[in-house]
């Protein structure tokens, strides 16, 4: 825990709302067809990115990507919520398959990876990194841990699309969320630690050694507001720039 550090106690706050939320199938009201719909619009990302290997999924909480998948791969996840593991929707439990699997988990963060260097064909990383404490400590981990010319695979949302401009309906809308904190109506609290642009997003990963080979609009999102990128890996005897 970096506790001494900048942003500590917003990352604490929306971590225990976040675990809140994953537990108890709030987002879908712990209805299986929501779930059901999930698994459907995720799957065109793993049909286009064909991830293989030894896998780590970081802040994978149920590991869930399993469920797209090969037999031959192996995947660890590692996320800060311990209890994860125990803490399963019913409605998500019936509604991945992969749920009823053993699941190799460690609790632990993002920014220290309890692994050794060179450990993972890939590192999985999705709808994370707006809620890590230090973004770039995470990534200098991940490109710690990938093999030499391993991937990163990157999913996240990004404000204002592939251009990097919100439009005005947006800046309205967080305005108002803003407003009403203000006053104390702490409902529509935004509990993620940043929200990046499209450009802010590349400019991280460069200054931290990955090279970006594509970039794919999740279609299920109108192609604005979630993207992955697949990163290739430097040389182990490289440092991030």
């Amino acid at each position: 825990m970096l506790k001494n550090t900048y942003g500590y106690k917003s990352w604490q706050d929306g971590q225990a709302f976040y675990e809140k939320w994953e537990g108890s199938g709030q987002g879908y009201s712990n209805q299986v067809s929501k779930y059901y719909a999930e698994i459907e619009y995720d799957r065109d990302i793993y049909e286009h990115f064909k991830l293989s290997g030894d896998i780590l999924d970081v802040g994978g909480r149920l590991g869930t990507v399993r469920e797209f998948l090969g037999e031959s791969t192996r995947l660890v996840s590692i996320d800060p919520f311990i209890d994860a593991p125990m803490s399963i929707p019913p409605a998500k439990l019936e509604a991945y398959k992969c749920l009823s699997k053993p699941l190799n988990f460690i609790a632990a963060l993002a920014e220290f990876i309890p692994f050794t260097s060179e450990s993972f064909d890939y590192v999985h990383m999705r709808s994370m990194l707006d809620h890590v404490q230090v973004p770039d400590l995470a990534l200098i981990e991940a490109h710690r841990v990938l093999k030499p010319y391993g991937k990163l695979l990157v999913g996240l949302a990004v404000d204002g699309g592939e251009s990097g401009r919100k439009s005005i309906k947006m800046m309205l809308k967080d305005a108002i969320k803003e407003t009403l904190g203000v006053i104390g109506v702490h409902k529509f609290r935004d509990h993620h630690t940043w929200h990046p642009t499209f450009p802010n997003l590349l400019r991280l990963i460069g200054d931290n050694g990955f090279i970006i080979e594509e970039s794919y609009w999740q279609p299920y999102w109108q192609n604005k507001s979630y993207m992955f990128l697949q990163e290739s890996g430097l040389a182990s005897n490289c440092v991030p720039a």
